[in-house]
């Protein structure tokens, strides 16, 4: 299987974990999404977050794809690269753009209710 798409703990001892790999503080959440990876569309829950990418929740497997498309209650579609995949989890990255992080202020949104 490719190494962007390894089960979880299927590591090569030299590679970095997880924790040290993150760079944005994940947040815990619980929302619906909707989920367009490859040709696949899935009904999800988000379950956390950060600045720089998502884990979602499937009630299927995930089938590896590159290619993500993200529908979050009150935002426009966001495209992803697929990093990971569990079973029914995976994880996806969004690139910054110029330093904006729309997850970020979605999060912030969320928090503050507004």
């Amino acid at each position: 299987m490719d190494k962007a798409f390894r089960a979880a703990g299927e590591a090569d001892e030299a590679e970095l974990t997880s924790a040290e790999q993150r760079r944005f503080e994940r947040h815990e959440v619980r929302c619906p999404v909707r989920v367009r990876i490859g040709n696949r569309q899935y009904a999800a829950w988000l379950d956390n977050a950060s600045d720089g990418g998502v884990k979602l929740s499937t009630a299927c497997a995930i089938k590896p794809a590159e290619r993500v498309i993200l529908q979050i209650p009150d935002m426009p579609p966001l495209k992803g690269e697929l990093r990971w995949v569990a079973e029914r989890e995976a994880g996806v990255a969004f690139p910054l753009l110029d330093g904006y992080a729309p997850i970020g202020d979605w999060l912030k949104r969320r928090s503050t209710g507004s």
